[in-house]
């Protein structure tokens, strides 16, 4: 009896935007195909999901998308017709790899896929790591766009809270993955994203969904009271940015 009023009991996701996620069909490790975007939509829409701002990888070596490629998966996502009071696209961004490349091309120019225009969805690779991405959040504050890190709990040779606190100083926020708090990516980062989490470091929270099936689990995601204290600031303060 005592442990249901110790459990968050607000719906999680409703009425928020996903802002990080991999929706697009056919260009990279997400969606393979419109008809899986569209399932993925339906999952959305039982999530309580208002709107998704798809963000596919921009990453040379793997992933080597362009503003051209981005919009093309996006017109042809949109050829889908929508029902009403359905989960809305209405825009794209990008996922970027902070790496030489993107450092290159930072200094030529500014990019182009951002969020709301204002804000950058960026990552490093899972071991890498981070004296490049301090350089990268210099740069891009210098050009007035504010770097949002995606799923900080994952990189491994990040472990102090102290180091996380120091990136937040440089001028990130941080953007949880709903999955790492269920185990998606193993014991240790759901440990990571927990402490983050209780310590009121993240500032968004997203899907960073690749599948159906990744919505689908989201289903089960359950807090406990005070995990759902901060998740209810993330959301209001998420709310504000990307309504």
């Amino acid at each position: 009896m005592f442990s249901f009023f110790k459990k968050h009991q607000k719906p999680l996701f409703e009425e928020l935007c996903d802002i990080h996620n991999h929706l697009l069909p056919g260009i990279d490790d997400g969606s393979k195909d419109v008809d899986t975007s569209t399932k993925m939509l339906n999952a959305y829409h039982e999530l309580g999901i208002k709107s998704v701002i798809p963000t596919p990888h921009i990453y040379k070596e793997l992933y080597p998308n362009t503003p051209t490629t981005v919009k093309d998966a996006f017109k042809l996502l949109k050829q889908y017709k929508v029902p009403e009071n359905r989960t809305k696209v209405n825009s794209y961004a990008a996922e970027y790899m902070v790496d030489e490349v993107f450092m290159k091309n930072l200094e030529q120019a500014s990019p182009l896929l951002l969020l709301n225009d204002t804000y950058i969805l960026v990552e490093i690779n899972f071991f890498g790591q981070t004296t490049m991405l301090k350089s990268a959040c210099f740069n891009l504050c210098q050009k007035n766009i504010t770097p949002i890190l995606a799923h900080p709990e994952r990189y491994h040779l990040i472990k102090d809270i102290s180091e996380y606190q120091n990136l937040k100083n440089q001028g990130f926020y941080f953007q949880l993955n709903a999955l790492s708090l269920l185990g998606q990516y193993g014991p240790e980062v759901k440990q990571k994203a927990e402490k983050l989490l209780r310590e009121g470091l993240y500032d968004f929270v997203a899907t960073d969904a690749h599948s159906v099936h990744d919505l689908i689990k989201l289903k089960n995601l359950s807090l406990s009271k005070k995990q759902g204290v901060q998740w209810e600031s993330i959301r209001e303060f998420q709310l504000k940015l990307f309504s």
